[in-house]
């Protein structure tokens, strides 16, 4: 038995073709998201006002509150940035856009350890990104957050 063509009514058509364009649509809305999401950029962090050549800058770049006050095992890094003319630059290539907090500090003995007297107040050189300063402690994360999402940016942290 031959096969009926079936035939599709003109309103079927502008329905379908509604659908294609909204489906379309959508897919192009998830992919600049995607895209948005993936961005990266330089932050170049300088720390000025160190009090001497000696050892070397740790630095951490943070981006949550968990990480910011996971202690000395968030804080290190692997960066040793040095130290001239009491000043220290560092750059980091390929950071994702987003929050983040930089936490510092100058390991004059190179110890790798912020070394503190005996109430606990840092006798080695500290800073904060937005020069943020703490009352009883440290400043908190909201305090030294600030938004990454430009292709490059600078930021400048006075050592204390």
């Amino acid at each position: 038995m031959p096969r009926r063509a079936s035939t599709i009514h003109p309103l079927d058509w502008i329905t379908i073709g509604f659908a294609v364009c909204i489906l379309s649509l959508f897919a192009v809305a998830s992919l600049a998201t995607a895209n948005e999401a993936n961005k990266t950029g330089t932050l170049e962090v300088v720390v000025t006002n160190l009090e001497s050549d000696e050892g070397y800058l740790v630095i951490a770049v943070l981006n949550s509150a968990a990480q910011y006050d996971a202690g000395d095992e968030m804080f290190r890094s692997n960066a040793k940035v040095p130290i001239k003319n009491g000043t220290a630059r560092i750059t980091f290539e390929g950071l994702p856009f987003g929050s983040y907090a930089v936490k510092t500090f100058h390991d004059e003995n190179a110890n790798g350890e912020l070394d503190t007297n005996f109430v606990g107040f840092p006798k080695e050189g500290f800073g904060f990104s937005n020069n943020a300063m703490g009352k009883f402690g440290p400043p908190s994360f909201e305090q030294t957050r600030f938004e990454f999402a430009s292709e490059s940016l600078r930021i400048e942290i006075k050592s204390s």
